[in-house]
């Protein structure tokens, strides 16, 4: 489908209600394959793959900005009437967030391990020079051998504890990314690009769900929201989807119920 004449891949199943589906970084529309089985029946489920993600290409710098697809997306909602809910995790949730603050179409957005900015203008900085650094590092040394890097860090290390074939399949679709497409959103959609929109957050409107081994995206949620719009999954840390998958969706499943029971009063 082409959104303001780029092309992207979306996977559209179900009837019902729209919502939105946005993975992260090394993430594709596979990513939410069984939330999206789960919730079919009863929503119109659209899973995207992102700017230089599984089979969607990469673009120019300026074209991939945050900002641009944002544009995209607000496009692709204004094909539907109805108001859209949009759940985003980690790089999607933060394109999430910025849809929420700038779109009248969305009324109900679910945050997931994210964050609605980096505030100070310095550390921005410092984020997009380390991002750029990556990036290099990942088109020098080749993509297994930074998925190795990426599998590594602290944020993951729970997913160390799930079964073997589970870890694999993982590891395939992060495998089966375009290491242009990966380095290219690592420069121009990391969260050092991503213009803070703390101050235009509203409070009680958006539901955050955060692992409750995450320690740095569990602080954040907690600096952007009210507790009880705060939804932690124990024994899972960034991934929550991945590392607690049931919980995951008992809970996605209780907020979309009780937001279309709300549009129905």
């Amino acid at each position: 489908m082409k959104l303001r004449q780029q092309a992207y891949h979306i996977e559209i199943t179900g009837a019902g209600p729209p919502l939105l589906l946005l993975h992260g970084f090394t993430g594709s529309s596979a990513t939410w394959s069984a939330l999206s089985a789960r919730l079919q029946s009863n929503y119109t489920v659209y899973c995207i793959d992102l700017l230089g993600h599984g089979q969607t290409p990469a673009a120019h710098y300026q074209r991939m900005r945050l900002t641009e697809q944002v544009k995209d997306l607000e496009f692709l909602l204004a094909t539907r009437a109805e108001p859209w809910t949009v759940l985003g995790y980690s790089m999607g949730g933060r394109i999430a967030l910025m849809l929420a603050v700038m779109s009248t179409r969305v009324t109900q957005t679910i945050a997931v391990s994210t964050t609605p900015g980096i505030r100070s203008a310095f550390e921005r900085q410092l984020r997009r020079k380390a991002d750029r650094a990556l990036a290099e590092r990942l088109l020098q040394d080749g993509l297994a051998d930074f998925i190795d890097y990426w599998e590594a860090l602290p944020l993951f290390a729970s997913q160390h504890r799930l079964p073997l074939a589970t870890r694999q399949h993982i590891r395939e679709g992060r495998l089966a990314q375009s290491p242009e497409g990966l380095a290219a959103s690592l420069i121009a959609q990391g969260t050092g690009n991503m213009p803070p929109v703390w101050h235009l957050l509203d409070r009680t409107s958006i539901e955050w769900i955060v692992g409750a081994e995450d320690i740095k995206f569990k602080k954040i949620a907690f600096e952007a929201a009210s507790p009880e719009k705060i939804h932690l999954i124990p024994g899972a840390s960034h991934a929550p989807h991945i590392d607690q998958p049931e919980k995951f969706v008992t809970i996605v499943e209780k907020l979309l119920l009780t937001n279309q029971m709300g549009e129905l009063k």
